[in-house]
């Protein structure tokens, strides 16, 4: 094999492994404290990273969650808080799959991770939250309350129920009730004020009659 070949293996080589992403998952991991929780980081397409360093960091931190290199975890640089909660599997690292087990969640846990192949350029984030556990083993992590807009009328404050008088709603009822039961309907009832008119009518006719002989 001449030089020119050996540089153009090279060359394909460093191609391949440039083209070559990291996919984690998109929406937040909600977990409780105490559990255990798998972050995915996977590599599109398949690819042997056995050889390669892989790294788990906190993003907001700068600090090392885990570290493989040289074909075995790295405990070194790694965080405190992480140390024996970690694992990372070597025999999915031939297919790809970059997985990080954290066991036991601790609440300071709750973050931002990220995936890296520094070799390949590779990397994805994805976060983690963690709801704090009760007594009774119930996480106390709650959606938030819905808002509701109620019509608000002129004058009244805003929440305050509109109050109407009492004397008018007993007015108008006692009002209603005695239609009812002096006319039976409103056909009688006109009827009757009719009648009524005519005979006032009359009486103020015999009046001025008597007044003027």
């Amino acid at each position: 094999m001449n030089v020119i070949h050996f540089f153009v293996l090279i060359f394909l080589a460093e191609a391949a492994v440039a083209q070559h992403d990291a996919v984690c998952q998109t929406q937040p991991v909600k977990v409780v404290e105490g559990d255990d929780v798998t972050l995915r980081c996977r590599l599109r397409p398949s690819f042997d990273v056995t050889g390669y360093t892989v790294d788990w960091t906190r993003v907001e931190l700068h600090q090392v969650v885990h570290l493989y290199r040289h074909r075995k975890d790295d405990t070194g640089p790694q965080m405190e808080q992480y140390r024996t909660r970690t694992e990372l599997s070597h025999q999915n690292l031939s297919r790809g799959v970059l997985d990080l087990h954290i066991s036991s969640l601790h609440l300071s846990d709750a973050g931002e991770y990220r995936c890296h192949v520094p070799r390949l350029s590779a990397s994805c984030t994805q976060t983690v939250t963690v709801g704090k556990r009760d007594e009774d083993g119930t996480s106390t992590t709650k959606a938030p309350p819905i808002k509701t807009t109620e019509p608000h009328t002129p004058g009244v404050s805003a929440g305050e129920p509109v109050q109407v008088p009492v004397v008018i709603c007993v007015s108008i009822a006692a009002a209603v009730v005695l239609t009812l039961v002096t006319c039976g309907s409103v056909r009688h009832c006109s009827r009757r004020i009719r009648r009524r008119e005519e005979m006032l009518n009359a009486n103020h006719e015999v009046v001025v009659l008597s007044l003027n002989p």
